[in-house]
């Protein structure tokens, strides 16, 4: 048998595994509408958040957890998917939001009040077909359409033991990891069967037990389920706040770093910039990129400094202005994709039969 016989062979049974034992295949994906942060969740172009399974964004205060969300609702919108937006904190604001690209109109915000009430409500009518009496029919799901759920956020939500109890009784943070940890079980494989991806946002807080040198001084709260059953883990860092020539702040910069992934090679970092009135920049992200790349951190914090693009050279400025007016975007991101695939070559190796 000739070696393309044999990895037909390979591909066509590895494919009916899949089909029996009913693991659902990542084929669809929802921009974030930062080229290097889809690209390296996915290890692919145009890449981007995995339909089906479960995103946990997490960070401190500030550092564009909602942003980020509100831009993969807006973004699964023009593409034609599903959006929902689980508004926990009542902090959605519709103009705020559609200068993310989000149109509030169009899409479903809920503000469930409890762990329960979000897990056997709120998620369980995007997932799947109820009857009259509210009993789920699990070999009905709601579609196969791809669609995102967001969380904002999952540390808000409290369980009906904490709502039942006075403030002053003792904590309960047992009660919510369990209840955590059941509804993830519950709907893990209903969300990759509906084509579901569940956006969750957690911001860290100061782990209080730990030493001055401890490596571990963020963690999230609600126990560990969260961590366990998420494919991806995006953590978002503040690293510098931009400012206009007046000294004026106008938006930051993020650095992000995948602490875990399952659908693509892990630990993948970068930063993206944010500006307040326009959302995430991409094209200024990308050239920035380049810019370090060709002259250095320090070097590429000046103005003047010409970046090599196209087989051409320009400043920052200049070049963010030639790509918007003759819509050189998508050409941009390429070129990212281009040198991304050669800074995170791996050695070569014969390819394995298994």
């Amino acid at each position: 048998m000739s070696e393309e016989k044999i990895e037909d062979t390979i591909k066509e049974t590895s494919k009916q595994s899949l089909d029996i034992i009913g693991l659902p295949e990542v084929r669809d994906f929802f921009s974030t509408g930062s080229t290097i942060l889809d690209i390296a969740l996915a290890n692919q172009y145009p890449g981007g958040i995995p339909v089906g399974r479960i995103v946990h964004v997490f960070g401190a205060g500030s550092t564009a957890k909602s942003v980020l969300a509100t831009m993969v609702c807006g973004y699964a919108q023009r593409a034609g998917k599903k959006a929902y937006y689980a508004d926990i904190e009542h902090t959605l604001d519709p103009h705020f939001a559609s200068l993310y690209g989000l149109d509030c109109s169009k899409v479903e915000v809920g503000h469930p009040s409890t762990l329960e009430e979000f897990f056997d409500e709120y998620l369980s009518n995007i997932i799947y077909n109820k009857t009259p009496t509210g009993q789920i029919k699990k070999k009905d799901p709601l579609n196969k359409e791809p669609k995102i759920v967001v969380v904002d956020s999952v540390t808000a939500l409290p369980t009906e033991v904490e709502l039942k109890e006075d403030m002053k009784e003792g904590t309960f943070g047992t009660s919510r990891a369990k209840q955590m940890s059941k509804g993830f079980r519950k709907y893990l494989f209903a969300l990759a069967e509906s084509n579901t991806t569940l956006f969750c946002i957690d911001q860290t807080r100061d782990n209080v037990g730990a030493g001055p040198f401890s490596a571990n001084k963020e963690v999230t709260s609600g126990g560990r389920a969260l961590e366990f059953y998420s494919s991806i883990q995006i953590y978002l860092k503040h690293l510098s706040v931009i400012k206009n020539e007046m000294g004026s702040p106008i938006g930051i910069w993020v650095k992000f770093k995948a602490t875990k992934n399952k659908v693509a090679p892990p630990f993948k970092e970068g930063r993206f910039r944010i500006l307040f009135s326009y959302g995430l920049d991409d094209i200024s992200t990308n050239i920035q990129f380049l810019n370090i790349l060709q002259n250095g951190d320090q070097k590429a914090k000046n103005k003047t400094t010409t970046i090599k693009i196209f087989e051409e050279e320009r400043t920052r400025v200049d070049w963010i202005q030639y790509i918007e007016e003759n819509n050189k975007e998508e050409d941009l991101r390429k070129v990212i994709w281009k040198i991304w695939q050669e800074l995170h070559k791996t050695e070569k190796r014969k390819s394995r039969m298994w």
